[in-house]
């Protein structure tokens, strides 16, 4: 449930709780109350037709309780209110849906001249909280949509966040384009090729520094507070991840899971306080750490015009945040209740061969066509 539907919640809830105690002290009925604006309770209702059943119970059961508290009532009346008010709500989104009502139709937003008081101030809410910058390198390849789909709907989730989706190609790629329109997120789409120099060297290759570099230079033009993550396209995050990053001062850091032969990239926490770091693969790094594994404030980035991310396979994390002096691991604020969660996972998933070419005179004239223009 998206934050922004919770906040609505506890108004329909506030509105409630004060018609329960109404409703104890003159004994009018549910069904004779006439003075709930009828906007107001079509909008709040359809944020309660979006919870799940357990989610509200759970909600009325809270509202019953400070009722109970406030005026002494016993608990089987207290149950039957649960009931009453649970039915009660039920009863009138059921009624809005028969009236073909907005509450169950997902139409396109008003304009914002027509929206109602209560969604401008939850507009409002969120508009106050610092955006979130996600930097997100990609490339062409079968996995790519399916990917960056699934990243999509965990940003859907996130309140003021901007999404800079960079591809690692000269021109950007129509299907993610198209995708990325859809979320309904604002949006970046970029690109940035590897330099031609690092595509011919043997070995490993710096991939996603062009990127990051990218997405960097677009924050330094365009932004002016808030914090940015790099987040790959295949990697799976918590919700709670993105609460946690927006509390980065300066550089933040945070454990990632299935990393490396340990299973796990993180600093290391004792007694409270920091000794070092956990990593299968150290090699010689300031900070050995995973890509995943850190935000950096934009105002603490801002501060250090000479920052990037060097050209250089299996360095390009210790490159980047050695790049930030002054910054030592002692200034590394620790999320995830001091690192002792993980809420980023390297999930990598399994790579795909290009499908095979359609028989166009088999199928020509099928919906295959179109199918094949979706896979890579």
């Amino acid at each position: 449930m998206r934050p922004s539907m919770k906040m609505g919640m506890i108004v329909l809830i506030g509105v409630f709780v004060v018609f329960y105690q109404y409703h104890l002290s003159t004994g009018v009925g549910f069904d004779q109350l006439t003075d709930f604006n009828t906007e107001m309770r079509s909008n709040l209702l359809y944020l309660y037709s979006a919870m799940s059943t357990s989610l509200k119970r759970s909600l009325s059961i809270s509202v019953v309780r400070r009722v109970q508290e406030a005026n002494g009532l016993s608990p089987d009346t207290a149950s039957m209110l649960v009931q009453e008010l649970v039915n009660h709500l039920h009863k009138n989104i059921l009624e809005l849906s028969e009236n073909n009502s907005k509450i169950v139709q997902r139409l396109e937003p008003p304009a914002k001249n027509e929206l109602s008081r209560e969604q401008k101030l939850l507009i409002k809410f969120n508009e106050t909280l610092e955006p979130l910058y996600i930097i997100t390198p990609t490339y062409r390849r079968p996995e790519q949509i399916p990917e960056l789909t699934r990243m999509s709907h965990t940003l859907m989730l996130v309140k003021n966040v901007h999404w800079l989706v960079i591809e690692d190609a000269t021109v950007t790629t129509k299907q993610v384009t198209r995708l990325l329109e859809r979320t309904g997120l604002k949006f970046e789409h970029l690109t940035a090729p590897m330099p031609e120099k690092y595509k011919q060297k043997k070995g490993a290759k710096p991939r996603g520094v062009s990127n990051r570099n990218r997405g960097l230079q677009w924050i330094r033009a365009n932004a002016t507070n808030g914090v940015f993550y790099f987040a790959d396209d295949d990697n799976t995050y918590d919700i709670a991840l993105f609460d946690e990053i927006r509390k980065t001062k300066r550089v933040s850091m945070f454990p990632v899971g299935l990393c490396t032969k340990f299973g796990l990239s993180s600093p290391i926490i004792k007694n409270g306080k920091f000794v070092g770091f956990y990593d299968g693969w150290i090699a010689g790094r300031k900070f050995p750490v995973d890509m995943a594994g850190f935000a950096v404030s934009v105002k603490f980035l801002l501060q250090r015009p000479n920052a990037t991310m060097p050209f250089k396979a299996g360095y390009e994390e210790d490159g980047f945040l050695k790049s930030l002096v002054p910054f030592e691991p002692k200034d590394i604020e620790f999320l995830a209740d001091n690192c002792t969660r993980v809420l980023a996972w390297h999930t990598q998933t399994k790579k795909n061969e290009p499908s095979a070419p359609l028989n166009m005179k088999l199928y020509g004239e099928t919906n295959l066509v179109k199918l094949k223009q979706q896979i890579v």
